[in-house]
């Protein structure tokens, strides 16, 4: 009998391309902001998107200027619609269907599924409900209860805080047998901990 078989069995998928083909957050923004909105938005964070690509600043130091620039001010509810319709009419359209049968596989199975990501909970919640996953994780956008603040709560969702969220969620984690599904330098801590980890090579 494998160790698979002794365990109950976990598997954790990360979400921008590895359940998609695409970046799903800047599009987010784009879509809840509009054309005019975002590219004049971009326009003013030049500085730091030039400073990302010198590595003068860090990537998640960046990202948070930009939540600020785009979401600080806007209204909980209003947010929340837009969410709904983006999950419905735009994140179909970006998902691998290859990755969902290999999500359907470890339901049908019987296995506990986790999506951990840094996409913000904010679509990442309502698609993730859809999709019947168990637990989901991901960057949590901060508000004053009626407006979005434009800051995040806590760490960004990636790296070794995707171990902790997920510890924090399941903390018998230790006792599963896990598979990890990953595609980039973010997921490696989750990767490392898996018994069977597929890095951009399961489809």
């Amino acid at each position: 009998m494998s160790h698979e078989n002794r365990s109950p069995v976990l598997a954790v998928f990360d979400f921008d391309g590895t359940l998609t083909n695409r970046h799903t957050f800047w599009r987010y923004i784009l879509f809840i902001r509009g054309p005019f909105v975002f590219w004049g938005g971009m326009l003013l964070l030049l500085p730091r998107i030039l400073a990302v690509l010198l590595k003068i600043t860090p990537l998640m130091q960046a990202r948070r200027s930009f939540i600020h620039r785009f979401f600080a001010g806007l209204a909980i509810s209003q947010e929340s619609l837009f969410a709904q319709k983006y999950v419905n009419d735009e994140l179909p359209g970006y998902l691998r269907p290859q990755a969902l049968r290999r999500l359907r596989w470890h339901q049908a199975q019987g296995h506990v599924t986790a999506l951990v990501s840094n996409s913000p909970e904010n679509y990442l919640q309502q698609w993730g409900r859809s999709a019947n996953f168990d637990i989901i994780c991901g960057t949590q956008l901060g508000s004053d209860g009626q407006k979005m603040n434009g800051e995040v709560v806590g760490e960004d969702c990636v790296g070794e805080e995707k171990v902790r969220r997920l510890r924090q969620q399941l903390p018998e984690l230790d006792n599963y047998y896990i598979y990890v599904y990953g595609d980039s330098s973010g997921d490696a801590a989750l990767l490392a901990i898996a018994n069977a980890p597929f890095y951009r090579n399961w489809y």
